[in-house]
C-alpha cells in the first residue's frame, strides 16, 4: 500500500471516530480495515430490513423492528421502527434505516397495535435467546427474514409482556360455577359463552379494533390449551371444564363487560353485565345475576373469579434484548434441587442446618445440589423474606411456655420485618413444644431465620441455581383458606420482581407458585425469567384446592401451555406406582415443558433415581447430604462457562 493511501485511511479513521455515535461504531471500522477497501466499507447508508409474516394479522396490527442500534430504538419499545407493508396482497413488511454500513447489527421483529393515545402494545415477538444478526454491508444487502424463524429453521414466538395495558381474566375454573333457577331457560351443560367489552353506557359493544382491545379465550384441553381470539360463536363450557377469558386493554380505558349465554344453535339464553367499578383490587369473586333475554327474570346466578394484571412497576427496565422464559436446554442433565436448602427442619430427625437459611442453602450446594428451592413472603412493610409457612407460633419474651394454648400464631403479612426478626419462634413436633433461636438471637448470620430475599441473592454463589417459590394462600375445595392475605397481589409481585430483576440476574433462576394467577402475573409482568406452575395433583395427603387447575398433572400442563409458562412442578404422588408415569412426562416434554417433581416421596436415593428414569427435568427433595447420587462430582452450573450463559439476564451498565 502506498504511503499516501495509508495517510488517507488513518485520517479518515480519526475523523470517523470523532463523529461516530458510539465507540462500537469506531471499533467496527478499526476491525474492518483490511487494506485500501476498509475506508470505503464504512459509510452512512440505508440498511434494508424485510420480513415475511406467515400468519394473518388483524387489520390494526403492525410490524416493528428493534435492535442494539440507536436507530433501531436500542431494544426499547418506544423507539422501535415501524415497518411498512409492501402491498395489500401479501404479508411482507420492510423498512430502510440509516446507519453505518460497517455496523454489525443485532435485531428482532415483533407485532403490535397502537391505541388511541398512540401507545404501543406488543402482541408477538421473536423470543429466541439470541437475536438475529447481520454484519456490515455496503451493497446488495437485501434479505427476506421470516417472522419467528431462526437461522436453523426453529420457530419461537411468544406474547409480549404488558407495558401500557392491563389484563383482565374471567375464570371458569371451579366445579360449581352456576346456581340455576330455571333449567328450562338456562342449561349449564349446554351453553356457549361470549364476552363483550362495553362502552360507558353498558349497552354499546366496544369497537375493539379501534380501541386496541384484545379478547382471547382458552378452553383447557389436553395438548390443545392455547389462548385464541374469541370467535363470534363463543366457547362451550360444561361442569369441570376450565375456560378462561383473557382480555388485554389499554391502561387508558375503563371497560365494562357483558357475558352473553346462548345455545349451540344460537338461541339466546341470558346475559349479565360486569361493571368496571366491580373490578376492585387485583382479584376477587363476582356474584352475578344472569337475566333472561327480556331482562325481566333472573334465570341463574354465577360466582365468577377474576384477576387484574397490571404492568410491572418498573416496566421501563424491560426490553427486547433477550429472554430466558423458556431457556432450559435439552443438553442439561436432570437437576437435583435442595428443598428449602438441605431440607425441612420442624420435624423429627431434621438436618443440622435450619430450613430456608443461608446455612441450609450452602449445605445443599456443598454436596452438589444444582439448585435450591426457597419460599418468599412479603412483610407488612413490603420486605420479601424467606420462610415456608404463612405465619409462625410465638410468645412474649420472658414468658415460660408449657402448653400449646399459650402460643400465638402471627401471620408474616401482618408485621414489619424488624418486628418479625424480634419474635420468638416455636414449633410443635410430636406434641412437644420446641423453641428455636429468633433471628435477632442467632449470632451467626448464615444460621439466621427470615433472611431477606436480597441478602440471599447477594450472598449465594451465582453457580447455585434458585427456584423462587412465591407463597400465596389457596382456597380449599371444601371451604376455607390456608391463611388470610390482605396484601395486594400486584404490589406483592412487583416487590419481588424489583429485587429479582436487579439482584437475581446472571444465574439460573426460575419462579414457581401453587397459585395459578401468580404464575400468570409473573409471566406477563416480565420477559426475563421462566415460570413453573406448582400443583398438588391427585393426592390423598391433603384436601384438594378449589381451583381445578391445581388438581391433576394434566390440568397443570394445560395451564402452563395456555399462558406460555416454562412448565410445571408436579407432586411426586402423581407418578408413584403409575405405569403411565413416563408417558405423562413425555407428553409434557412434547409441548416443550419442563417438570420439576417435588414431595416427600422424593426423599430417598431410590426415588431420586426413579424420577430420573421416568424423565423428570429435575427432582426437589430434602437432605441433599443423604440422597444425592453417589457418582455426582459437582454442581452442574459450577463452571464459568455455565455462568456466561446467563449474563444476558442482566441489564447493560
Amino acid at each position: 500500500m502506498c504511503q499516501e493511501n495509508v495517510f488517507l485511511i488513518l485520517l479518515s479513521l480519526i475523523l470517523f471516530q470523532q463523529n461516530a455515535d458510539t465507540f462500537g461504531e469506531a471499533a467496527a471500522v478499526t476491525k474492518a480495515i483490511n487494506g485500501e477497501k476498509a475506508i470505503l466499507g464504512c459509510t452512512p447508508t440505508l440498511r434494508s430490513f424485510s420480513v415475511k409474516i406467515k400468519h394473518d394479522l388483524e387489520s390494526n396490527e403492525l410490524v416493528g423492528l428493534t435492535g442494539d442500534h440507536k436507530a433501531l430504538g436500542s431494544w426499547k419499545l418506544d423507539g422501535a421502527v415501524e415497518l411498512q407493508r409492501k402491498n395489500d396482497s401479501n404479508n411482507e413488511w420492510s423498512a430502510n434505516v440509516m446507519m453505518q454500513s460497517c455496523d454489525r447489527i443485532s435485531y428482532r421483529y415483533f407485532t403490535y397495535v397502537k391505541d388511541q393515545s398512540d401507545q404501543k402494545h406488543i402482541r408477538l415477538w421473536e423470543s429466541y435467546l439470541k437475536p438475529r444478526t447481520i454484519d456490515g454491508c455496503l451493497t446488495n444487502c437485501r434479505h427476506m427474514d421470516v417472522f419467528g424463524e431462526s437461522s436453523n429453521g426453529e420457530v419461537q414466538l411468544n406474547r409480549g409482556w404488558i407495558t401500557n395495558e392491563v389484563v383482565f381474566q374471567f375464570k371458569f375454573e371451579r366445579e360449581h360455577m352456576f346456581q340455576v333457577h330455571d333449567i328450562e331457560k338456562f342449561d349449564p351443560e349446554n351453553v356457549l359463552i361470549n364476552l363483550v367489552p362495553l362502552e360507558e353506557d353498558l349497552k354499546t359493544p366496544m369497537d375493539i379494533l379501534l380501541k386496541a382491545v384484545n379478547v382471547e379465550v382458552v378452553k383447557m384441553s389436553n395438548g390443545e390449551s392455547l389462548l385464541q381470539k374469541q370467535t363470534s360463536k363463543g366457547v362451550t363450557h360444561k361442569r369441570n371444564e376450565v375456560v378462561i377469558f383473557h382480555v388485554t386493554v389499554p391502561n387508558t380505558l375503563s371497560p365494562s363487560f357483558a357475558l352473553d349465554f346462548h345455545t349451540a344453535d344460537g338461541k339466546s339464553m341470558g346475559t349479565t353485565v360486569i361493571e368496571f367499578s366491580q373490578l376492585t383490587g387485583s382479584e376477587g369473586e363476582l356474584e352475578l345475576r344472569i337475566n333472561d333475554e327480556a331482562q325481566t327474570t333472573v334465570i341463574a346466578r354465577l360466582k365468577l373469579p377474576y384477576l387484574v394484571v397490571k404492568p410491572f412497576s418498573q416496566v421501563n427496565i424491560l426490553d427486547f434484548r433477550t429472554t430466558y422464559a423458556h431457556y432450559w436446554p435439552k443438553t442439561w442433565p436432570i437437576l437435583d434441587v435442595g428443598h428449602r436448602g438441605n431440607g425441612k427442619s420442624y420435624i423429627v430427625n431434621p438436618p443440622e442446618e435450619r430450613e430456608n437459611t443461608m446455612a441450609s442453602f450452602l449445605k445443599a450446594y456443598e454436596v452438589f445440589a444444582d439448585m435450591i428451592e426457597l419460599d418468599v413472603h412479603l412483610t407488612s412493610d413490603g420486605v420479601p423474606v424467606i420462610y415456608h409457612d404463612f405465619g409462625l407460633r410465638t410468645a412474649p419474651h420472658g414468658k415460660e411456655v408449657t402448653d400449646v394454648s399459650q402460643l400465638e400464631y402471627v401471620l408474616i403479612k401482618d408485621i414489619t420485618y424488624s418486628e418479625l426478626c424480634a419474635l420468638r419462634v416455636f414449633a410443635v413436633i410430636n406434641n412437644e413444644i420446641k423453641e428455636y433461636p429468633s433471628h435477632n438471637a442467632e449470632p451467626i448470620k448464615e444460621r439466621r431465620i427470615f433472611p431477606r430475599l436480597v441478602e440471599v441473592l447477594e450472598a449465594l454463589p451465582k453457580t447455585l441455581g434458585i427456584d423462587v417459590e412465591i407463597k400465596w394462600p389457596q382456597r380449599r375445595k371444601c371451604g376455607g383458606v390456608e391463611a388470610e392475605q390482605t396484601i395486594d397481589k400486584n404490589f406483592f409481585i412487583d416487590r419481588v420482581l424489583e429485587i429479582i430483576i436487579t439482584k437475581g440476574c446472571g444465574r439460573p433462576l426460575i419462579f414457581s407458585s401453587f397459585d395459578a394467577d401468580i404464575c400468570t402475573m409473573v409471566r406477563f409482568k416480565q420477559n426475563v425469567f421462566p415460570v413453573m406452575f406448582l400443583s398438588m395433583g391427585e393426592t390423598k395427603k391433603w384436601e384438594p384446592f378449589l381451583d381445578l387447575r391445581t388438581r391433576t398433572f394434566q390440568q397443570a400442563v394445560n395451564n402452563a401451555q395456555a399462558f406460555e409458562l416454562a412448565g410445571t412442578a408436579p407432586h411426586a404422588e402423581d407418578f408413584i406406582a403409575n405405569d403411565s408415569a413416563a408417558g405423562m412426562m413425555k407428553r409434557a416434554r412434547s409441548l416443550g415443558q419442563i417438570a420439576l417433581v417435588w414431595g416427600d416421596d422424593c426423599n430417598s436415593k431410590e426415588a431420586v433415581k426413579y424420577f430420573q428414569e421416568i424423565g423428570a427435568t429435575a427432582t426437589c427433595y430434602d437432605r441433599s447430604d443423604l440422597y444425592m447420587p453417589e457418582n455426582k462430582e459437582r454442581s452442574f452450573f459450577n463452571s464459568s462457562l455455565s455462568l456466561e450463559e446467563f449474563q444476558g439476564q442482566c441489564r447493560p451498565n
